[in-house]
């Protein structure tokens, strides 16, 4: 059964468009994706304990107690030892007080900048970050450079006590011992910044350079340009994916976007190929022929990523997990594109340069 035809090709390319239209509303609109606290900033805590834990108290006690937006506790395991990898937003209350920290105009009056400390640190106090006394030693300063540093350090202070206070409510409902091995880092936004802005990079000159290599290869605009479609289909194929399983944009996920400009070619570039380049051969054949191996090929691939996608949930080994299900969605993408939309536009494109 062949699955081109002189009467059904032309009508498959609008299917692909509308579902890329969904894929970009999914991706940017609704339910839209999330970034991940080592892009936007946050604090991350790794413990460590002998024996498996029950841990499902601890989100609802964070969010409970410390006004945290964003939180994801995953358990680690290993041969030798259990784990929870927690990581969650910055803390709201300590943020505003570092931004409003950063606002104050030490031109005014020695009272008046007082009273603007003791305003902007009250709210740390209220959250048990700071004790009454910390803010009353402010009333006692006499000039505006010992106030400058007192603010500064009772912000400092305040976030040591945050991460003293979370590291002892992680002790507390885990039932550990004073001991436990545990790890805090606060990530800050900017390193996320840098990183998202490399990544741009890196993908701006890897379409570039694959848009190069196509059309010094085919020496044609119109196959090129299908082939890259192609790949910023996958990509949001793949984005809508991380949208709908509620997977954040993040330092491991990138790579796994990037990952897909690779594998988006392959099955597009057979495809070109055999329809292009065969001038002997009706091109609706040349396209039924390269859809059994491009297929086949697409198949392979995705069988071996949804295996590694089974063991990765079973294992908990929430990383690869990520990157699976991101090229999984990929891969149905590149099926959509490469044999609903380049497959007949090329075949459209080959018979109008063979009548010319």
């Amino acid at each position: 059964m062949k699955f081109f035809t002189n009467k059904n090709y032309s009508k498959m390319i609008i299917i692909p468009l509308v579902i890329f239209i969904i894929f970009i509303l999914m991706a940017f609109i609704f339910p839209g994706i999330e970034r991940g606290i080592d892009l936007k900033g946050g604090n991350q805590i790794i413990v460590h304990y002998p024996q498996e834990k029950d841990y499902t108290s601890l989100e609802t006690a964070l969010v409970e107690k410390y006004n945290i937006s964003q939180i994801q506790v995953n358990e680690v395991k290993s041969i030798n030892e259990y784990g929870l990898l927690i990581e969650f937003s910055l803390q709201q209350d300590l943020e505003t007080a570092k931004a409003e920290r950063s606002k104050l105009d030490f031109t005014k009056d020695l009272d008046t900048l007082k009273q603007e400390s003791i305003v902007l640190l009250t709210p740390l106090k209220e959250r048990g970050f700071l004790t009454e006394n910390d803010l009353t030693s402010i009333q006692q300063i006499n000039n505006k450079d010992d106030l400058s540093s007192v603010v500064s350090e009772n912000i400092s202070l305040a976030n040591n006590n945050f991460y003293n206070q979370i590291t002892n409510l992680v002790k507390s409902e885990l039932d550990l011992a004073e001991d436990a091995k545990i790890q805090t880092r606060e990530i800050a936004p900017t390193l996320g910044k840098d990183f998202v802005n490399s990544s741009v990079k890196v993908g701006i000159v890897a379409f570039s350079l694959l848009l190069i290599v196509i059309l010094l290869f085919f020496r044609e605009i119109v196959p090129s340009g299908l082939i890259i479609f192609a790949v910023i289909f996958d990509v949001f194929a793949a984005l809508a994916g991380m949208a709908l399983f509620n997977i954040p944009l993040s330092l491991t996920t990138i790579p796994a976007l990037l990952m897909l400009i690779g594998y988006s070619v392959d099955t597009d570039i057979l495809l070109t190929t055999r329809i292009l380049k065969d001038d002997n051969r009706n091109p609706i054949d040349s396209a039924n022929s390269s859809i059994v191996t491009g297929l086949t090929m697409t198949f392979t691939t995705m069988a071996t990523i949804l295996v590694m996608l089974i063991i990765s949930y079973f294992a908990q080994m929430f990383i690869i997990l990520e990157i699976s299900v991101i090229l999984l969605c990929g891969l149905v993408g590149d099926v959509i594109s490469t044999w609903l939309f380049n497959a007949p536009a090329l075949i459209k494109y080959a018979k109008r340069k063979h009548k010319n």
